[in-house]
């Protein structure tokens, strides 16, 4: 399968820090069943991960509906999607910060509720 043009494959700057945010969301919503898979070691059009989950009811603790969707971090507004990029024919979803993670998968951030 060809993912697209082979370049050196960086990830940017805050790809830890929002791999890691996934992860905790993980264990503090374990409703949503969250699932991550990092495919930024694939490069080209692919994204850096494949995030799914349950958006749940809350009142009755039930998945409503079951959302996959890839994930491109990027770690700045001036950062542009490569070309490979804009090609893909699956809409990538661009993250830049832990809040486009939390709007993602509607809930409130904790750290924002803290302060």
């Amino acid at each position: 399968m060809n993912t697209g043009p082979r370049y050196a494959r960086k990830v940017d700057t805050n790809h830890a820090e929002l791999r890691g945010v996934i992860k905790d969301c993980a264990q503090a919503f374990p409703e949503m069943k969250i699932a991550w898979l990092d495919t930024s070691n694939l490069g080209g059009k692919m994204g850096d991960g494949v995030i799914q989950f349950w958006n749940v009811n809350w009142v009755t603790r039930q998945g409503t509906r079951f959302n996959t969707h890839l994930l491109e971090f990027k770690s700045g507004k001036k950062k542009k999607f490569t070309k490979s990029q804009k090609e893909n024919p699956l809409e990538l979803v661009r993250i830049d910060n832990r809040a486009d993670i939390f709007c993602l998968l509607g809930q409130n951030d904790w750290e924002l509720a803290d302060g």
